[in-house]
């Protein structure tokens, strides 16, 4: 199977997964109408359903992000782990931009005052910039096959914003305790990558000192 073949079956999936939960959970308040710490509702109930599409798709987004940041420190020396960076990057990216457009144009109707002054999105500006440079740097990892300085420092900065958003957003922010786990579970999933990166840099110096 090739891998823009993997990216469509893992978001695809992915998506279906949101659509069946949100259709199932559409009577359920598992989300408040009003944002954290504000007083009048920014989400009218008609508008539930929508609301639970908009945090399934960045759950979604976040559990294909979390192998993704796990082997970035490999990538750029295996092809393997390349192959499964990119293929779980994108297959997030495609889901992320479902979420970005739900959240945008469905729940706030394109209403970029409404977004900018609701306490319901920490960093609005920051998550469009973010948006932006995702884009971009898939589109690198599609196109560019290339590992110049500037491509592997864009690459790490984009995925530590990655990380950060995506973590303060569930672990720190998230409303129920499934969203804490899941932010929780980027940190413990990124911080295993990062150190068995570290533990076969350590192997392969011994080796080579030996």
């Amino acid at each position: 199977m090739t891998d823009l073949l993997w990216v469509l079956v893992l978001s695809g999936l992915g998506l279906a997964l949101v659509l069946a939960a949100a259709h199932w959970s559409r009577d359920l308040p598992l989300f408040s109408l009003l944002p954290p710490g504000g007083s009048t509702p920014d989400v009218q109930p008609a508008q539930q359903q929508d609301l639970h599409r908009t945090f399934y798709t960045i759950w979604v987004s976040l559990i294909l992000a979390t192998p993704a940041l796990a082997t970035l420190p490999a990538a750029a020396r295996s092809a393997t782990a390349f192959r499964l960076w990119r293929i779980t990057w994108t297959a997030s990216w495609v889901v992320f931009a479902v979420h970005f457009y739900w959240a945008v144009v469905v729940l706030f109707g394109n209403d970029w005052q409404r977004i900018l002054n609701t306490p319901r999105v920490s960093a609005p500006r920051l998550d469009t910039v973010f948006a932006v440079w995702w884009t971009v740097d898939v589109l690198l990892a599609w196109c560019h096959a290339g590992r110049a300085p500037w491509l592997r420092w864009q690459r790490a900065g984009v995925h530590g914003l990655a990380f950060v958003l995506f973590f303060m957003g569930a672990a720190r922010e998230g409303e129920l305790p499934l969203s804490r786990l899941l932010g929780w579970g980027l940190a413990a999933g990124t911080a295993a990558g990062l150190a068995w990166q570290a533990a076969t840099l350590w192997r392969q110096r011994v080796r080579r000192r030996d």
